[in-house]
C-alpha cells in the first residue's frame, strides 16, 4: 500500500487499521504478506525526494513479488505512474482517487469518490440561515482552486474569503475577530504561510480554540476536534471500497477489464455539543443527519424510573380516592 500522505495522517490510520483486517477476511486460505510506505509528499514535494524514495524501494523491494499494489490518492498514482518498470513491473495497481479526470494506468482498477466540499456549506446555511461570510482556511492554491469551482453557487449570496497559505498567528488572529454572522471552513492547512509544518488535525484545534465563529469542515476524521459538522467523508467505507476492490484483482479477476467504481463516501454528521455552544437549534438540523454526541436527556436517562413513579402516585391516588368514597 502506497499512501501520498505522512504515517500519522489520519487517512494512513484508518487505512492501516481497515485494509489488512479487509484483505486477511478474503484471503483466508492464501493468507497476507501485507506492506506499507508513505510518500510524505506535503512536505516533501520535490522531484529528488521522488527519486531519492524510488531508489529506496527498488532496493527495499527487490527480492519482494507483490500480487497488487494499492495507490492511496492521486499522487501516489502519479508517483507510480512515472516509476512503476523500475519499482512494480506487470503489477496491477488498484487505486483511490477523489478527481473523475484521474487518468488510468495500464493494468490498474479503481475506486473514485468525488471530493465534496460544497456539500458542507449548504449545511452550514442550512444551519445558520443569517450567514453571510465564509472564511475559507486552506494551505495551498491546489486547495483553494478546488473550494473556489465548487463554491461559485453560493455566490452572491455569501460573501466567500480564502484565508490561503498565510502565518499561523496572523490566522489566528483573523479568526478570533471576524464578524457576526460568519462562518468558519477548514479545508486543510499542513504548511503555513512561514513554511512552519503542522499536522492538520492538530492545527484544526489551534483554530477552533481561537475562532469566535463556528468552523466546519469535510471529512470525518475532523469531527469530535470542535467543528459543527458538516457532510463529512466517510474514511472507513473509503477503505472498506478499495479492499474489496483488491480483494477482486487477487481472485485473478484482470484490472483493465474492471470498471472504475464511482460512489459516494459522504454523509452528514453534527457534532450536539457545537449545536450548543454557538447557539443552533437542533431544530434547523436536516432529517437524516447524524447528531452525534448527544448527551441523554433526564427523560432519556430515568425513563423507567420516571415511568414507575408515576405508576405508583397513580395507584394510591386511585386508592385515597376510594376511601374517600368509601367514606
Amino acid at each position: 500500500v502506497l499512501y501520498s500522505t505522512r504515517r500519522d495522517a489520519q487517512i494512513a490510520i484508518v487505512g492501516e487499521r481497515e485494509l489488512p483486517r479487509i484483505l486477511e477476511s478474503g484471503l483466508e486460505e492464501e493468507g497476507l504478506d501485507y506492506y506499507s510506505e508513505y510518500l510524505d509528499l506535503a512536505r516533501f514535494p520535490d522531484a529528488f525526494h521522488q527519486n531519492t524514495l524510488r531508489d529506496f524501494l527498488r532496493l527495499k523491494y527487490s527480492e519482494q513479488r507483490f500480487d497488487v499494489i494499492i495507490a492511496m490518492h492521486e499522487l501516489a498514482l502519479e508517483f507510480l505512474g512515472k516509476n512503476r518498470n523500475d519499482l512494480f513491473p506487470g503489477v496491477p495497481i488498484v487505486f483511490f482517487s477523489s478527481s473523475p479526470e484521474t487518468q488510468r494506468v495500464p493494468n490498474s482498477a479503481g475506486v473514485v469518490a468525488r471530493l465534496n466540499l460544497s456539500g458542507t456549506l449548504t449545511l452550514a446555511t442550512e444551519l445558520q440561515p443569517d450567514a453571510q461570510q465564509v472564511f475559507v482556511v486552506s494551505d495551498d492554491g491546489r486547495w483553494e482552486r478546488r473550494a473556489r469551482a465548487q463554491f461559485q453557487s453560493f455566490v452572491p449570496r455569501l460573501r466567500i474569503t480564502y484565508l490561503t497559505g498565510l502565518p499561523t498567528k496572523v490566522l489566528e488572529e483573523q479568526l478570533a475577530t471576524l464578524p457576526e454572522h460568519s462562518i468558519v471552513y477548514y479545508v486543510i492547512v499542513e504548511r503555513d504561510g512561514l513554511g512552519e509544518h503542522f499536522h492538520p488535525i492538530d492545527y484544526l484545534d489551534r483554530l477552533t480554540a481561537v475562532a469566535n465563529a463556528p468552523i466546519y469542515s469535510w471529512v470525518d476524521s475532523t469531527m469530535d476536534h470542535s467543528i459543527v459538522g458538516g457532510s463529512l467523508k466517510n474514511q472507513k467505507a473509503e477503505m472498506q471500497a478499495v479492499g474489496k476492490l483488491a480483494l477482486r484483482t487477487l481472485d485473478g479477476e484482470p484490472a483493465d477489464a474492471i470498471p472504475v467504481s464511482l460512489v459516494d463516501l459522504n454523509a452528514l454528521q453534527v457534532d450536539w455539543r457545537e449545536l450548543r455552544r454557538w447557539g443552533i437549534s437542533e431544530a434547523r438540523v436536516p432529517s437524516g443527519t447524524l447528531v452525534r454526541f448527544k448527551e441523554p436527556s433526564p427523560w432519556d436517562r430515568y425513563k423507567l424510573y420516571i415511568l414507575g413513579a408515576a405508576a405508583v402516585v397513580l395507584a394510591q391516588t386511585g386508592l385515597i380516592a376510594g376511601l374517600l368514597v368509601q367514606r
